[in-house]
């Protein structure tokens, strides 16, 4: 089992991504997001092991204190040819970068290297396990529609797969 630090997105951006989810599904490109069971999201950190408990106490501080803030998916980019993943690609985002910052400060453990700061790619991933024709497919059926503008609205610590929920922190509001 590994362990994942994520934030789920707001409802009208969720519902945007799971269009494009069931495009893939529906035009046989990939179901292995709507199987995965999982809503929406940006993942933060993939940890191998962790002490859940030990983690979700850590989190609490840097969630407690995180507000919602604003995000756009700006188009359908992969991680090259045999990664297999397409996924929504993220505008930069300086509050998203400070948060990823302050859930690995806090965890102090060693997450997966393409999670670590500085090798990190925020996305938002639309398919996994496909071949690259597959990949080309994907690109093509989802290249109209972006960039799409939405927000964050909660924290969340599960363990995979399947996705077993450990807790989930809803992200502040912005005060005035």
């Amino acid at each position: 089992m590994a362990y994942g630090i994520s934030l789920l997105l707001n409802a009208e951006l969720a519902d945007a991504v799971s269009e494009r989810w069931h495009n893939l599904a529906a035009a046989g490109v990939s179901r292995s997001m709507p199987d995965f069971g999982y809503p929406p999201h940006v993942t933060l950190a993939v940890f191998d092991r962790l002490d859940a408990k030990v983690t979700a106490v850590a989190l609490d501080h840097v969630f407690r204190h995180a507000n919602r803030f604003e995000v756009t998916l700006t188009g359908i980019a992969t991680f090259g040819p045999g990664s297999g993943v397409c996924y929504a690609a993220l505008a930069r985002s300086p509050a998203l970068h400070l948060l990823h910052e302050a859930v690995l400060a806090a965890v102090g453990q060693t997450c997966r290297p393409h999670y670590q700061a500085r090798h990190w790619t925020p996305h938002c991933t639309l398919a996994t396990g496909l071949t690259d024709l597959d990949l080309a497919r994907a690109q093509d059926l989802l290249a109209q529609g972006w960039p799409i503008a939405g927000g964050f609205e909660a924290g969340d610590l599960v363990e995979f797969a399947p996705v077993v929920g450990i807790k989930r922190w809803a992200l502040s509001s912005i005060r005035a």
